[in-house]
């Protein structure tokens, strides 16, 4: 009886992880890429900017990655901006500009 109640214990919270998805619905979703936009992002990471940044990764230096992650997801939403503009297409986010996470 114990193990029962023991397995019971362990797969209930397994159960509600589906229950909370189909009950609430997944998170608001992402329009689709424009072709514009996916060309866009390809040419953010060709950018000299980028390219520059990457020639200063060192392998297995987690401080090192964690910082030039940081600047490279700036460095990439600076040059789709940039690519936007030129361009002449509006660009995501509205009035305030997407900040990457």
């Amino acid at each position: 009886m114990r193990r029962a109640a023991a397995a019971l214990a362990l797969l209930l919270p397994l159960g509600g992880c589906g229950l909370y998805n189909s009950v609430f619905g997944p998170g608001p979703q992402r329009p689709p890429e424009t072709p514009d936009e996916r060309e866009c992002h390809e040419e953010a990471r060709r950018s000299p900017s980028v390219t520059a940044l990457n020639r200063q990764r060192m392998l297995g230096n987690s401080v090192n990655d964690d910082r030039l992650n940081r600047e490279e997801r700036v460095l990439l939403a600076r040059a789709f901006r940039d690519c936007l503009r030129a361009r002449g297409l509006a660009l995501p986010g509205g009035v305030e500009v997407v900040q990457p996470r």
